[in-house]
Formats: C-alpha cells, sequence, structure tokens
C-alpha cells in the first residue's frame, strides 16, 4: 500500500488522483486472514563510502528519514538533483542543487551493491587449534545476505533480541525514529522483522534453534510472524523475570520480558543443574534417596497393584530389612481378604518371624503400595541401594521410613558418574555423593543473576568503566539460555544479528570457559549513535560515515571494546578488570575478570565497493576474508600480496586457484598440505570447473569463483534475497 500511495502521490491530474486515493483509502479497511501489516514498506541504507554520481540516490547528510534524491547532474562539485519517490514520504520539491559533499548514496533494499569485509582489528589468546569469533559491523540485513554465503544450513543456534518498538523511538527505519505517533509503526516493525527472520531461517541447521526476545508491545504480532515464517516448529514462549523492581507506567509493574523458542526437526532443551524457576537454595539438593511409599495415581491403590503391597519386616537392633511377609494379591488368593481392597487395613499386631513390619501407610492413615516387588527390594537392600531409617509417630503407627535408589541413578552409581563413599557399617546401605541435577529449566526463569538492571549495566561497567548504554542484557540470562541449547553441543555456531552491546558473544564464551568447549559466536551490530549524541554531532558538523561520528556508535564505543577487553581480562590502557564472574569452571573453580578468556575474535566493518574504481586486486582482497569465514574461521587470517598464481594461507585450511592454467601446479602444493579443505578455483567456465572438481576428488569442498570476483557476492540480487525479487 505505501509504494501505491507514493506512485499516487505522482498523478498529474487532481481529480483522478484523490479519487483514486479515496478507493484505496476504502481498499485499506478490508482484513486478510492471518497476521495484517503492509509487508512491502520500502527500507533503504546509506553508503557514506560510495562516490556520489549521476543516477545514483541520495540523502542529505544532514538530514534523518528517507526524503531522498536522484543526482540528475553534477557540475563544480554541485549536484542537481530530481525529487525521488523511492522512499516515503513523497515531497512537492521537484528539483534542486546541493554541494556533492552535502549528500551520501542511498541504495534500495533491492539494488545490487559489492561488499567488503574490512579488517579492523583481532585478538588472538586462543591458539592456532581455536576457531575465531567473528564481529561484523554493518547493517544487519546486508550482512545476513552475505552470511548467507559462508554459513547457510550450518548455524546451530540464533538469538537475537530486536528493537521491541515501545514507541519511545528505540529503533531506526530508514534513517528516522520510530515513534509512538508514526501510523506505520507496526507495520514498519513487522516488515523490518521478516525481511531479517527469512533470511535468518535460511541459515539454520536442520535441527537448530532460533531465540528471539521481545516485550509486550510486540509479542502477540511476533508469536503470530513466527508462526507464519516457521510453521514446522515447535515453539514455545519463556517468561524471563528480568528486573525484580519492576517498571510501572500506569499499570501493574512490568518485572519481566519473552523469548520465543522455536525448535526446528528434533532439536530440543537439554537437561542440566537448574530447571531456572525452583528456589535457588534447594539446587544443591539433588534427591538420590526417594520414599519406598507410592503417593499418588492409580498404581498407589491396592485394588491395581495388590502385588506391591506387603509387610516388611524390620531389625530394630540393626535397622536392616530382615524379609518381607505375604503380599495384599496372596492374601486375596488365599481368601484371608474380603471386600473392596482400597479399604483395607491391615492388623497392626501383625509381625513376622517375631520381627516387627512396616506396612506402606500414607499420610491420613491409608494404605498405598510400594514403589518395589519383595524380591526386587531384597536385591537391591543386599546391593545397598535401600536404606532403613527410624522414625516416630510415623503413618499408620510406622517405626521405620524405608527409601531406595531409583533405576536411573542405580546406573550412574554402578557407572561411577555418582561417586561411592562407602557403606554404612559393613553391607549396610551406600554412603553416596551428589548427583548431577538433570533437569529441563521451565517456562518461567527467575533468577537474581538475570536482572538487566544490576548485572546488564553492570557488566558493561566491569568491563567498560562509565560508558552509558541503555537496556543492556545480563550476560547470565544469555549463558542459561545458551547452555539450555548448546549445553551438549560444545563445536556449536552460535549466531547473533542485532549483537547490540556484545552480550551473546560474552556469554559464549563463558560457556566455553564453564565447561571447555570451542563454540564459535558470529556477530552483527550496526553502528548506530544514540539520538542525543547524534544531534550533537550534527549540530557540530560531523555527519556519518565519518571518522569522529563513527567512534561514537554502539559498535566502536560499546561492542567491539567489550569484547576484546572481556577475551584480553584488560583494557587497552593496561589496566586488569576487577571482580569474578557469577559461573564456575567445571572444576568448581571461580573465573576472575582479569583472566579473560583463551579465545579468538576478529572484528570487521561491512563496506561497499564501486565495481566500476576497483582494480581486480583489490577486489580478491575485499573477498579475501570472506572466503576465511567459509572455510570455518580456523587459522589465522591471512592477507593476499601480490599477483599469484595461486593463494594458499599459512594457517588457515582453505587454497585458492587464481590462474586456472596453473591447476597442475596448484594440486601438487595441495599435496603437501593435508590440513586444507576448501578449494576455491577461479574460472567462468563451467566445464573446466567441474573437471578440476573431479580431479580433485571429494577430499576437498570446492566452490567456483568468478574472474570478476565482486560477482561472485554480490548483494541484494533477487538470488540473494532468495524470494524471486526484493523483500
Amino acid at each position: 500500500m505505501a509504494k501505491i500511495e507514493d506512485l499516487i502521490a505522482q498523478i498529474p491530474d487532481e481529480r483522478l488522483r484523490k479519487g483514486i486515493a479515496a478507493e484505496v483509502k476504502a481498499l485499506k479497511k478490508t482484513k486478510k486472514f492471518g497476521l495484517v501489516f503492509e509487508e512491502h514498506l520500502p527500507e533503504t541504507v546509506r553508503l557514506p563510502k560510495l562516490p556520489v554520481k549521476p543516477g545514483e540516490l541520495v540523502a542529505l547528510k544532514r538530514e534523518s528519514g528517507s526524503h531522498l534524491w536522484r543526482v540528475k547532474s553534477i557540475h563544480k562539485n554541485a549536484a542537481l538533483c530530481d525529487r525521488a519517490v523511492e522512499g516515503y514520504p513523497a515531497t512537492n520539491e521537484t528539483s534542486k542543487e546541493f554541494p556533492v559533499s552535502d549528500l551520501v548514496v542511498v541504495r534500495s533494499f533491492g539494488d545490487p551493491i559489492y561488499p567488503a569485509l574490512v579488517p579492523v582489528d583481532r585478538v588472538e589468546r586462543g591458539g592456532p587449534d581455536k576457531p575465531w569469533h567473528v564481529l561484523i559491523n554493518a547493517d544487519n540485513f546486508h550482512a545476513l545476505q552475505l552470511l548467507l554465503y559462508c554459513y547457510e544450513g550450518q548455524v546451530d543456534v540464533i538469538y537475537i533480541d530486536p528493537p521491541y518498538n515501545t514507541g519511545a523511538r528505540d529503533w531506526k527505519y530508514n534513517n528516522d525514529y520510530v515513534d509512538g505517533n508514526d501510523p506505520w509503526r507496526h507495520s514498519k516493525w513487522l516488515s523490518f522483522m521478516e525481511k531479517r527472520l527469512k533470511l535468518a531461517k535460511r541459515l539454520l541447521k536442520p535441527d537448530g534453534v532460533i531465540v528471539v526476545t521481545i516485550d509486550e508491545h510486540e509479542v502477540q504480532h511476533l508469536g503470530c510472524l513466527l508462526s507464519q515464517l516457521f510453521p514446522n516448529s515447535r515453539r514455545q514462549m519463556v517468561t524471563i523475570v528480568n528486573n525484580g523492581a519492576g517498571v510501572s507506567q500506569g499499570g501493574f509493574y512490568r518485572v519481566e520480558e519473552y523469548a520465543y523458542f522455536c525448535f526446528l526437526g528434533n532439536s530440543k532443551p537439554v537437561p542440566g543443574e537448574d530447571d531456572l524457576l525452583s528456589y535457588e537454595g534447594k539446587l544443591d539438593k539433588t534427591p538420590i534417596w526417594f520414599s519406598m511409599i507410592r503417593y499418588g495415581g492409580i498404581n498407589a491403590l491396592p485394588s491395581k497393584r495388590r502385588g506391591l503391597v506387603y509387610p516388611i519386616a524390620i531389625d530394630p537392633k540393626t535397622n536392616r530389612i530382615v524379609g518381607c511377609g505375604k503380599t495384599l494379591k496372596q492374601r486375596a488368593d488365599d481368601n484371608e481378604v474380603s471386600g473392596h481392597l482400597d479399604g483395607w487395613r491391615p492388623n497392626p499386631k501383625e509381625t513376622l518371624n517375631g520381627y516387627p513390619v512396616v506396612w506402606p501407610f500414607r499420610g491420613n492413615g491409608s494404605v498405598s503400595t510400594w514403589q518395589l516387588f519383595p524380591e526386587t527390594l531384597m536385591s537391591l537392600a543386599k546391593e545397598g541401594f535401600v536404606r532403613v531409617r527410624p522414625q516416630k509417630n510415623g503413618p499408620g503407627g510406622n517405626q521405620w521410613s524405608i527409601s531406595y535408589v531409583k533405576s536411573g541413578n542405580q546406573r550412574k552409581v554402578r557407572s561411577g558418574d555418582i561417586a561411592t563413599l562407602g557403606r554404612e557399617e559393613s553391607d549396610g546401605p551406600l554412603i553416596l555423593g551428589k548427583a548431577e541435577r538433570n533437569v529441563i529449566p521451565k517456562t518461567v526463569w527467575r533468577r537474581a543473576r538475570h536482572d538487566a538492571g544490576k548485572w546488564g549495566s553492570r557488566s558493561i561497567r566491569e568491563i567498560l568503566g562509565d560508558v552509558s548504554f541503555d537496556y543492556a542484557k545480563s550476560p547470565y540470562a544469555l549463558f542459561d539460555t545458551l547452555a539450555s541449547l548448546v549445553g551438549n553441543r560444545r563445536e556449536a555456531l552460535v549466531f547473533d544479528f542485532f549483537g547490540g552491546s556484545g552480550t551473546t558473544l560474552h556469554a559464549t564464551v563463558m560457556l566455553n570457559a564453564a565447561d571447555g568447549g570451542r563454540r564459535q559466536c558470529v556477530l552483527v551490530t550496526n553502528n548506530e549513535v544514540d539520538e542525543e549524541r547524534a544531534k550533537h554531532l550534527l549540530k557540530s558538523g560531523v555527519h556519518p560515515g565519518e571518522k569522529a561520528y563513527e567512534a561514537e556508535g554502539i559498535c566502536e564505543a560499546v561492542c567491539w571494546p567489550r569484547c576484546k577487553y572481556a577475551i584480553q581480562g584488560s583494557r587497552d590502557d593496561g589496566t586488569k578488570l576487577e571482580g569474578v564472574y557469577q559461573i564456575k569452571r567445571a572444576d568448581g573453580e571461580e573465573i576472575p575478570l582479569k583472566e579473560g578468556f583463551f579465545e579468538n575474535i576478529e572484528y570487521f566493518r561491512l563496506e561497499f565497493l564501486d565495481p566500476h574504481h576497483v582494480a581486480r586486486g583489490d577486489a580478491f582482497q575485499a573477498v579475501l576474508p570472506i572466503l576465511w569465514l567459509m572455510a570455518g574461521c580456523r587459522g589465522k587470517r591471512e592477507d593476499s600480496k601480490g599477483s599469484q598464481a595461486w593463494f594458499i594461507p599459512k594457517h588457515a585450511p582453505f587454497a585458492v586457484l587464481i590462474k586456472e592454467k596453473e591447476f597442475r601446479t596448484f594440486r601438487e602444493a595441495l599435496g603437501k598440505r593435508p590440513d586444507i579443505e576448501w578449494v576455491f578455483l577461479v574460472t567462468d567456465s563451467e566445464e573446466n570447473f567441474g573437471l578440476m572438481r573431479r580431479a580433485l576428488g571429494r577430499k576437498y569442498q570446492s566452490v567456483q569463483l568468478y574472474k570478476s570476483y565482486l560477482e561472485n557476492f554480490r548483494l541484494n540480487t533477487p538470488e540473494a534475497l532468495g524470494n524471486g525479487g526484493a523483500a
């Protein structure tokens, strides 16, 4: 509808324009089944590195929003521009002249662009055997398209914390803040999310999981959108208490946010030591011994399980089981019992060979059933899996309670997973160590360390000092999220394309430290400058794309320093981080912040190239980091130097044949590098590529590259968008 309205605005005949506008207005009032929103709102991105040329779509650097112009001609550093209607709102201005220095190139989603990953910084502490994490400073829509070349169908978990669309100008659309007065507010948000989620879906493994957090402003809309985009997933919503004090907006105090989990294929939550809801003080009291009496369910009825109702004889001197009496089934078969069995009561004076007995009495005095048959009970008692404890005033007059170890924990004892510390008195019950908890998290999470107000801002202050960043997540909430999804996948690939302050990467390296994992995190965040700071910079004549402006953005000023310092354990000025993490290693040792993490991370900035102004060698340098990503970010990334027939880095497991006529010597060089897994073959001939691939065999993952290097990773094409056209 938004596009139609833009086209209507161009109709010169006023009467016709008003008539069509009225019909469109009536049409907009009709509804369709399902989630209703304007799905094709135009979206643009500013590319300050591209040169302003005739024919380019441009905007004024000093203006926000989508007031766009088309460059008609340039003369003496002045650009004559025509009014453009690709964005909205429309304007009555037809043409105007601007200094070229005041303009920035804009691309609509759907216009082809050519990416370059520009290395910015790196930290190498994990050694050559650990894979590299990646941070990319970019608009996430274009980063998602690029990363599809590298990771399609390979990601274990996607976690995103998108803008919540609260109406408080907390996010931008087309370089303009969206507030509560914007009539397209919800459609903009849904269109924005749909474009990105469609691409993100293609990144996931068949058994991958995507997690999206949200609050009450868009929770229902998001749920419907995820249902449409992931119809075959198993979806659950988890309520996370992230602010115990609560926030009031004139109603109830809100203390929670929501996380939608979409489980694909056979994926499911991973059991752990904490269900994230039970009282925290009881977490270390994992039960191993359970009562022998069955207290509920149909199997607790004597009439249903007559063979599980019998007396157990106890030696009062040793508190040991010495035998079992006749079962209720045997008594009924011998006509010793009559009437309804569920109302039957044993003789309180009954003994067995002179020993007092215990019956399965409930607290109300009624008879229940035991958990074990007599033969099994005696066998387990001999192994030490049954114990007897004296008690006073027990149910039905019982003087002893009987407990046992269930079959699952019996297996853990026999395998050594639960330590055996001895037996009570020679052949008495076993003395057992603690059992590892094995519980699935519940759908309400309440943990003090999930408090964003306390641990979100605190974790950033501990690392960066007094840096202002609103809405930071607690890294421990992310830690528990990842542990519940990839706690059993120590080589997992984790992806977050709303990276913000870098909490997801921080949580990933924390989880690796806790269990010795080698998980990788790919993080994408833009370099947005907060509104007040942006106004100050623009007033001072500093514009987006300029070094002084970009230095104030979230990626440059918050996300990268946080990731870097957390891994280093120190800041760039050499000062050590203080404090300890609220998690421990598997051996129970604390993790001091100053120790950092033994991990590797590389920081890139996504830029866009003018294909007409890029020499071939420069273009190869631009795509070389992309090839490194495709090969799994393993081994230290290297640059290519000079003109050569092929490129085989010293550390990364990939190779590039640049001159196909040198294939034979290239193949010989590959034979000296048994670690190579990926081979990129530069040729415009499908036939030649096939011949070379067959000659190399199945040992390598072979990929064709075109000689026009930028064509290999062109973005915003219908193929890149994966939907037959621009979103």
